[in-house]
Formats: C-alpha cells, structure tokens, sequence
C-alpha cells in the first residue's frame, strides 16, 4: 500500500485553505499590504524550513517529518479558524509555510530512499498524481465553500482531513522497515571519494539551482496576478477558476505520461518544458493587447491547459534531476531547490505588481518569458555537465 496516499486529504486541506489567506485578511480587516505580507510570510517560512529540514535529513527522521507536516497544516488551519486579527492569520501563515515545504521534501527523499534512481520518475509521478488529484478537490471545495459560505468552519475541515492524513501515515509507515543507506549510496560515495568530481558536481549543482530559480521565479511573476488580469480581459471569477482547475486538471492526466515524454533524460525534458511556458507568457501577453472578452478569455483557459502540461513534467523532472546530482547529498540539495522555488515565488509576486502598475500587462508577460528562456542555456550547461561527470565516474 502507497503511504503518499496519505498525501490526498492532507493536499485537500491545503488548496482549500492556502490559497484564501489573502480574502481571510481582508475579512479581518487587512489591506492588500497585510494580505502580501501573510503569503510572504508563507513562502518565507517554507523557504527557511527547506533548507534546514534538507541539511539534517536521513532515512530515520524522515518518517517524522512528514508526520510532523500534516500535524502542521492541523494546527495551522486550527489558528486560521481561531484567528481574531491579521496578527494570528500571520502566524497561522508561518505553521502553514513550515508543513507545506517539510512535506513536500519528504516525499521525494522518501520515494528516492526506497527506489534505485532508475524509477524515481515514475514513482513521484505516481505521487504527484495522487497530490494534485487532492489539489484539485481542494480548489473545488475552497471554491464552492467560498460562494455558498462565509464563515470559517472551513478551516476546521481542513484541520480534520490533516489529521486523517496523519493517521493513514503513521500506520503505513511503522510497518515499512527503514532503510540504512540510501539508493544509489555506493555509487554516489565513490564519486565523492574524488575531490575534483566534488567541485564538478557543486558548480553543476549551482547552475542547476540558478537555473530552477529563474524558470520559477517567471512562473510567480506571470502568474500572481493572473486572477486580476482575467478580470481585466472582462473575465468572471468563474472564469478565473475555470482557468486555475483546467491547468490542474490536465497535470493530474498527464502525470503517467511525464516518463515517456523525459526518456530518461530529466533536465533536458525541463528545457522542453520551460520553452512551453514561454510561449504560454507571449500568449497571454498577445491576448492583453490583441483580444478582449470570451476569446481573450478562451486564449488564456487554453494556455492554462498547456501550462497544467508542462508544470507536470517540471514537478517530475524537477527533483529527480537535482536528486541525481549527487545521490549522497540529495537531502540537501532537495532542501536548496525547494527553497529557491520558495524565494523565488517571493521576488516574482513581489515584482508582479510593480512592473505590471508601471509598465502593463503585456510587458509583465514578455519580461516573464523572458526569464523563462534564460533559464533553458543553464539547464542545458547542466545537463553536459552531468554528462560529463558521469562519463568520468
């Protein structure tokens, strides 16, 4: 039995929650000021725990991470829903940032402890599928309960599926054996006997890094304010969801694909990947100066679809290349690459609104692309670079 089942609830509660922390704050008073401070807050907490979670990881405190994740998101959603002022949303903002990033490092190094290398594509699409699948319920639930209610009994939801989801965990993982030494240990160890392929792999790993930085900090930059501009294409909320659950629908459909499209070549699948999203940007930006109204909006629903494509291969490509980087030291190189996807979301959403307040949509969406194809030559470099020292290992 596949313990990121447990995955499925816990993910439930966090779409349904996560993404209403700005209308929580303007329930209780807040500004927009306060509503980017909360979600900075968020990203900065999850950034922060990242690294740390990734630099004291092993087989043995794994387990308890993720138990201490989904425990997270419980009392987070607990504050959320006990929260008098913009001051407890804060601190409920900061657990959330906290379970949200210990979980999502876990449940790689989790799948790369009990794979060889060779399957690790396969088994994180196997989870992410089930994880977004729980995203996607999530976001219907928030939504539905957003319209037909305004109270917050939503949060203790959210705090009860967390709970089942620690439950379902607890009892799967007691019953599986903890490895002593990673998959792939002898190997990555007689690479790292060598000094030389050791700064080998710290540059390859630094440009690695660079390179996911960029590409996600386009992705924050395009899209935090991607609700706003459907509704300045005359867009509804409706169509503001429909374009968020087509993107989300389509990863979940093609998480089963994501080995075959990648051929076992996991960064050049996120050159293909990132050139996607670029086209995705110029495409929104040809909608904000060239179309208006249902075909704007169809434009943009349909570069959404295509976007849900190319984020599955990211989510699956992504940290099976840095975990390939070097095998010994993935716990750390996972726990960096996470919070660069974190920082960068706070750089990107910070920027969003000053360059789109300033210069426009349309410059917003091509300075996005343009980040997006700088991305590409590095991971490319990388990829030689991985090459290379794998020849000479």
């Amino acid at each position: 039995m596949k313990w990121y089942k447990a995955y499925f609830p816990f993910r439930v509660a966090s779409a349904a929650t996560i993404p209403l922390i700005p209308l929580y704050v303007n329930r209780l008073g807040g500004g927009l000021v306060e509503a980017g401070v909360a979600v900075s807050i968020f990203n900065l907490a999850a950034a922060l725990t990242s690294v740390v979670s990734g630099r004291l990881s092993n087989p043995k405190v794994l387990r308890s991470y993720v138990l201490g994740g989904f425990l997270g998101i419980t009392l987070a959603s607990i504050v959320f829903y006990s929260a008098s002022s913009v001051t407890h949303v804060f601190l409920a903002s900061a657990i959330a940032g906290f379970a949200t990033a210990i979980c999502a490092l876990t449940a790689v190094l989790l799948i790369a402890e009990a794979n060889e290398d060779s399957l690790w594509d396969k088994e994180i699409s196997l989870f992410n599928r089930v994880s977004d699948s729980g995203w996607l319920a999530g976001l219907i639930m928030g939504a539905l309960w957003s319209i037909f209610s305004r109270g917050k009994e939503l949060f203790m939801v959210s705090a009860g599926l967390a709970a089942i989801s620690f439950t379902y965990a607890f009892t799967i993982l007691k019953q599986q054996p903890v490895k002593q030494q990673p998959a792939g240990w002898r190997r990555a160890k007689q690479v790292k006997n060598h000094a030389e392929n050791e700064a080998r792999t710290n540059v390859l790993i630094a440009l690695y890094i660079t390179s996911a930085f960029l590409m996600f900090m386009s992705t924050s930059l395009g899209y935090s304010l991607l609700p706003s501009f459907i509704v300045k294409m005359d867009g509804t909320n409706a169509e503001v969801f429909l374009a968020y659950v087509s993107s989300t629908t389509i990863s979940v459909l093609t998480y089963p694909r994501v080995e075959r499209v990648s051929k076992g070549d996991d960064v050049h699948a996120q050159s293909f990947a990132s050139a996607g999203r670029a086209l995705i940007m110029v495409a929104f930006a040809l909608s904000s100066l060239l179309l208006k109204g249902k075909i704007g909006i169809l434009v943009i629903v349909a570069a959404m679809s295509f976007a849900g494509f190319t984020w599955a291969i990211l989510n699956v490509a992504g940290p099976a290349a840095a975990m390939k980087l070097d095998q010994e030291r993935k716990g750390k190189i996972m726990g960096v690459y996470n919070s660069a996807i974190f920082l960068s979301s706070i750089v990107g959403s910070a920027l969003s609104g000053v360059i789109a307040e300033n210069l426009g949509y349309p410059t917003l969406f091509i300075i996005a692309a343009l980040l997006t194809l700088a991305s590409i030559p590095l991971l490319e470099k990388a990829r030689r670079k991985l090459k290379n020292l794998n020849t000479r290992s």
